[in-house]
């Protein structure tokens, strides 16, 4: 039942977030939200704890109706959310939806709630400059007063350095983190065509022990899988990830061992290793910290003794999340002068934005203190002078560390593409839209009904892992109806996704319910009818190096995978996309067009911060 007048109305209603092309779906929609219109703001709630969404009528563009459905359309925001669909009960009932939907459009609410925003302390400190650092690079020791300290590295390396408060050294002592590692081989081309240029384990993966659980051939990456093939050498990333911290020896040894033995490896052991990488990964906070909230914690901690952590542990692993998440702090920075001195302890990913953005803010007193000989952190590109294609003398961009993007990234991208630090550098789609340029290694991942070859087209994949989470054998009616189950779960994954993450990322103001905090990213699947997703989300999630679904906690899973790619998976849009010139390119044309100053070799021997 509904009520209320046309400004403000409140009832049930079935909701689906996304276009309005998918409409055909929401008859078939199980879920049900309380929804309401008052004081210019259009909110729901779902069930299971959720906090509900909430949607300012500013926010608002239009709303068009479609007999019982109606569709609000969403201004673009930081999700990517552009529309949610509503099925009132009757097409009278939409209609009086729609007059309250357009009675708000355009206002923002007097009570509309807002994201949080971190404390700077009750009063801005009477000393200008209170954060005193000292370090050494070559053989002169150097002490400097900044008005803030921006700590873009690990902050657990500043432990003994930084004169940490008793809270903060509690909380970094809740971080944990895997190791990756990647080595970039130029192979010799084997005698059998090659049709995947991406190849994916996912049961290796999940093993966290650091056994080779994915290689991406360059070269077709570069040219496509037809070039590459029809070259004597190619060039290869191959990937490794464990839980615990194993020496470069130790990925060796398991790097020969497995390439040695490994039945869906092509390359045999003709090749040269031209390059590896290996470094501490994905810091993170576990279930437990978690449900203390201690990213809240960390947020609302920002600006206290003139410190912000904008290092990646601070929100998720990614360039996205570093760039989004720094935009949450611009509260803390408005008590400071253009011309106040600010130092950035690491030129990584995450210090490179944040240093950026402070000069596109207006501040000109930055300095970036860096321990190592390079900025770019875990980008790690490496152009390569051949092998080519016959005919070619285009030289390929490998990457060892950064490499993918995803519809998510778009605000960022249009962000940088104005402030012209992507110059050239053009967003390229893995195999130009082939279907089989991703293949999966099967091994592991089905029941013994499913007769599957060792590796699978990843287009096949899915489907084929969906029908036996719903427990379905093969067949064309069943493969069908996995395709409809999938686009459903997919449509009641986004809409669970508002629900428990808010409507601004890149994570919700307030903490989401322990419901959410304490579970595995697999567990949240099972729990909401979504296991038909997994075949999607072992590549989307756990081929970017985040672990396993079955043991990272829920709320990561859903930071990283968020409503603007289930849409362009659900659109047959390009989902994993790369750089034409590489990650390295960005941060170089950042760096260099914005005259970053970066001091090399720096190491940091004292910070003391007074009150």
């Amino acid at each position: 039942m509904q009520s209320g007048t046309s400004d403000s109305r409140t009832g049930k209603l079935k909701i689906l977030a996304g276009p309005d092309a998918l409409l055909d779906l929401i008859e078939r929609a199980t879920r049900e939200c309380n929804v309401s219109i008052a004081d210019g703001t259009l909110r729901w709630t779902g069930d299971k704890g959720s906090l509900g969404g909430t949607l300012q009528g500013d926010r608002i563009e239009s709303v068009t109706q479609h007999d019982a459905t109606f569709v609000v359309y969403v201004k673009s925001s930081g999700n990517g959310i552009r529309a949610l669909t509503f099925r009132a009960a009757s097409k009278a009932d939409a209609t009086e939806w729609v007059r309250a939907v357009e009675s708000i459009i355009g206002k923002a609410s007097a009570v509309q709630p807002q994201l949080r925003r971190p404390r700077t302390g009750a009063t801005p400190s009477a000393d200008a400059t209170p954060v005193k650092l000292k370090y050494k690079t070559g053989n002169r020791s150097i002490e400097k007063d900044y008005a803030m300290l921006a700590i873009a590295c690990d902050p657990r390396a500043l432990t003994g350095i930084c004169d940490y408060t008793p809270d903060e050294l509690e909380t970094f002592k809740q971080f944990s983190n895997y190791t990756f590692h990647t080595t970039l081989l130029k192979a010799k081309v084997p005698a059998n065509a090659q049709k995947h240029a991406v190849v994916f384990a996912p049961s290796l993966l999940e093993k966290m022990d650091g056994s080779v659980y994915a290689y991406r051939n360059e070269s077709a990456k570069q040219f496509g899988q037809p070039a590459a093939n029809a070259m004597k050498e190619n060039l290869v990333a191959v990937y490794q990830l464990a839980a615990s911290s194993l020496t470069e020896e130790q990925f060796k040894k398991i790097f020969m061992d497995q390439l040695r033995s490994s039945t869906w490896w092509p390359f045999g052991m003709d090749f040269d290793i031209l390059a590896n990488v290996i470094t501490p990964y994905f810091d993170r906070f576990g279930n437990s910290a978690l449900e203390k909230k201690q990213p809240w914690t960390v947020l609302q901690r920002q600006g206290e003794k003139r410190t912000l952590l904008v290092h990646a542990s601070s929100c998720f692993e990614s360039a996205l999340h570093c760039w989004s998440y720094a935009n949450l702090l611009d509260s803390v920075l408005a008590d400071l002068g253009k011309a106040a001195p600010i130092v950035v302890l690491g030129a990584g990913v995450s210090g490179i934005l944040f240093a950026a953005k402070l000069r596109w803010m207006g501040y000109t007193n930055i300095d970036i203190l860096e321990n190592t000989n390079r900025y770019g952190g875990k980008t790690h590109t490496i152009i390569e002078n051949g092998p080519y294609p016959p005919g070619s003398t285009t030289k390929t961009v490998c990457e060892l560390g950064t490499c993918y993007l995803s519809p998510a990234y778009d605000p960022m991208v249009d962000f940088l593409r104005q402030q012209g630090v992507l110059d050239g550098n053009q967003q390229i789609d893995f195999g130009d839209g082939d279907g089989s340029f991703r293949g999966i290694v099967t091994a592991g991942q089905f029941s013994p009904r499913f007769k599957v070859p060792p590796i699978m087209d990843y287009s096949e994949y899915i489907i084929l892992k969906a029908e036996d989470e719903l427990g379905l054998d093969d067949s064309d009616l069943n493969r069908k109806l996995a395709e409809a189950a999938i686009a459903l779960a997919l449509s009641a994954y986004s809409l669970l996704h508002i629900w428990h993450m808010g409507w601004y990322g890149p994570m919700p103001s307030t903490p989401p319910s322990d419901y959410l905090l304490k579970q595995t990213f697999e567990e949240f699947l099972t729990d909401n009818g979504l296991r038909c997703m997994i075949g999607i989300l072992q590549y989307g999630y756990e081929v970017q190096g985040y672990g396993s679904l079955k043991d990272i906690p829920a709320y990561y899973g859903l930071v990283w995978i968020t409503p603007p790619i289930i849409w362009a998976i659900l659109r047959g849009w390009p989902v994993v996309t790369a750089w034409s010139k590489g990650w390295g390119n960005v941060w170089e044309q950042t760096v260099k067009k914005l005259n970053l100053n970066i001091t090399y070799l720096a190491r940091t021997t004292s910070i003391t911060r007074r009150p």
